[in-house]
């Protein structure tokens, strides 16, 4: 859900508003993923319910392509559920935290 602010020209309505600022909603919740760790296996990748995860263009260091998080998911935004941490069975999956109440 965006939030969005349309500024009025003084004078006109908002119909007649000549700029438009999008501001995205704080997010609820953040993984960490240490990308050294990762072996890519995707197990928190098929596991995440509103599929925030996936893997990296890129290469870490012992040649795999680490998992990262985007909050905004295809099925939705991440609620810091936690399936990610218990599922990685390498320990990539460093921390799940909730930034807000709600």
């Amino acid at each position: 859900m965006e939030t969005v602010f349309r500024p009025y020209i003084f004078g006109k309505g908002p119909d007649e508003s000549m700029s438009q600022q999008v501001v995205q909603p704080l997010p609820r919740s953040h993984v960490v993923v240490d990308a050294e760790r990762c072996k890519g296996c995707e197990l928190c990748v098929v596991t995440c319910p509103h599929k925030n995860l996936a893997l990296s263009a890129g290469l870490n260091r012992n040649g795999y392509h680490p998992v990262v998080f985007t909050y905004h998911g295809e099925k939705g935004d991440c609620t810091a559920c936690g399936i990610c941490y218990y599922v990685c069975p390498d320990f990539a999956i460093a921390e799940v935290r909730s930034l807000r109440k709600g």
